[in-house]
C-alpha cells in the first residue's frame, strides 16, 4: 500500500481532526484568549495526529510485506490462513474468520471433484482393459480366416487400438510418478517394441527404415519411452510421403545429453503451424485434416516434462520432419511430483 493510498483511506479523520482543531480555536477566541496562545495546543494536537497517521501506516505497510512474503514461500496459496498470526482487532478477526470458512468450502469442493476424477479415471481404465479382449478375439478371428475384408478389419482394429493405448495413456499422464521405473537401458530396447507395433503398417505402405546404431545408455522410463517413441512413428506413418517414404531413427551425443531422432521425408509442418504442434486439440491451419485427434505429439510432450525428458520437432513442408528427445546425462531424471 502506498502513503498517498492510506492517505485516501483516512482522509474522513484527518478531516474530522481538521474541524475539530477549527472548532476549537474559535472556541478559545470567544473566551477571549489570543490566537498565538492557541497556537501551542493546535500544534500538540497536529504532532499527535501525524504520529498515529504514520504509526497506522508503517504498522500496516510492514503486515502487508510480511503477508506478502509468506505468501511467495508457499506453493499452495490457499494456506496462507494457517501462515495468519493472532488477529489484533475486530476487523482483522472477522476477515480471518472468513477466509477460513472460503478455504474450507473450497477444500471440500476440490476433493469432491478429485473423488469424481479419481472414479471416472478407474472407470476408464477398467473399460480400456475390458475392450482390449474383443479387440484382441476379433483380430485373432480375422488372422485365422485370412482374406481381403478380414484384412481391412484387422487394419481398423489396429487404429481402434492405437486410439485405446493413447485414451489409457492419457488417462494415466497425470500420475506417472505412481507408475514409473526408473533404469538405465540402450535406447534400442525402447525403439525395439515401438517398431513392433506399427510393423504391419510399416511393411504394408512399403516404408523405406534405416536405423542406425542405437546401443547408446540412458536413463528414464522405459514403458513410458516405448509409448512416445511409438506415437512419434505414428505420425510419420500417417503423414508419410506418396512417392517412397522413408524413416531414418538415430541417436546423437553431446555434452548435455543424448538425442534420438526419427526423421522422416513426409509432408512435413507448415512454419505457422510448428510451433503449435505440441498444443492440446491442435491439428494443424488445415481443416479438412480429419486424420488427426491433436493429442498424439501432445501427450509426448507431457511425458517428456514429466519424465525429465525434452522433445523438439523441426520440419519443412512438403520435405519431412524430425523429432528429436532429448536424455539429460549425469543423474537420473526424476517424473516431477504432485502433492
Amino acid at each position: 500500500m502506498s502513503f498517498g493510498n492510506y492517505i485516501y483511506e483516512k482522509l474522513l479523520m484527518i478531516i474530522l481532526n481538521l474541524f475539530c482543531a477549527a472548532a476549537l480555536t474559535i472556541y478559545l477566541r470567544l473566551l477571549g484568549n489570543s490566537l498565538p496562545a492557541a497556537l501551542p495546543i493546535l500544534a500538540v494536537w497536529f504532532f499527535i495526529l501525524t504520529a498515529v497517521i504514520m504509526k497506522g501506516f508503517f504498522t500496516l505497510r510492514n503486515k502487508a510485506q510480511l503477508l506478502n512474503n509468506q505468501l511467495d514461500m508457499l506453493d499452495q496459496k490457499y494456506l496462507i490462513c494457517e501462515m495468519l498470526g493472532k488477529p489484533e482487532t475486530g476487523l482483522e478477526k472477522l476477515y480471518q474468520l472468513t477466509l477460513r470458512t472460503a478455504n474450507k468450502s473450497m477444500l471440500e469442493n476440490v476433493n469432491k471433484i478429485r473423488n469424481a476424477q479419481r472414479d471416472y479415471k478407474e472407470y476408464i481404465e477398467e473399460w480400456i482393459h475390458e475392450i482390449k479382449t474383443p479387440i484382441t478375439a476379433v483380430d485373432l478371428i480375422c488372422k485365422n480366416h485370412p482374406g481381403p475384408e478380414n484384412t481391412r478389419i484387422s487394419r481398423e482394429l489396429a487404429q481402434i487400438n492405437y486410439l485405446v493405448e493413447q485414451a489409457l495413456y492419457y488417462a494415466r499422464s497425470e500420475n506417472v510418478e505412481k507408475d514409473y521405473f526408473i533404469k538405465e537401458f540402450s535406447l534400442s530396447d525402447a525403439l525395439a517394441p515401438a517398431l513392433m507395433q506399427n510393423r504391419t503398417v510399416l511393411l504394408e505402405e512399403k516404408i523405406s527404415l534405416s536405423i542406425d546404431e542405437n546401443d547408446t545408455p540412458v536413463c528414464t522410463d522405459e514403458k513410458w519411452l516405448t509409448y512416445i517413441l511409438s506415437q512419434i512413428l505414428t505420425n510419420s506413418i500417417k503423414y508419410r510421403s506418396p512417392h517412397n517414404p522413408s524413416i531414418h531413427i538415430y541417436s546423437t551425443s553431446a555434452g548435455s545429453g543424448v538425442y534420438l531422432t526419427v526423421e522422416d521425408n513426409g509432408q512435413g509442418i507448415s512454419p505457422e503451424d510448428l510451433p503449435r504442434i505440441f498444443e492440446k486439440g491442435f491439428t494443424g491451419s488445415c481443416r479438412n485434416n480429419r486424420k488427426s485427434t491433436g493429442m498424439g505429439l501432445y501427450l509426448c510432450k507431457k511425458l517428456c516434462q514429466k519424465l525429465g525428458l525434452t522433445i523438439s520437432a523441426d520440419s519443412v513442408l512438403n520435405q519431412g520432419t524430425k523429432i528429436t528427445i532429448g536424455f539429460p546425462v549425469g543423474a537420473l531424471p526424476h517424473p516431477e511430483r504432485r502433492e
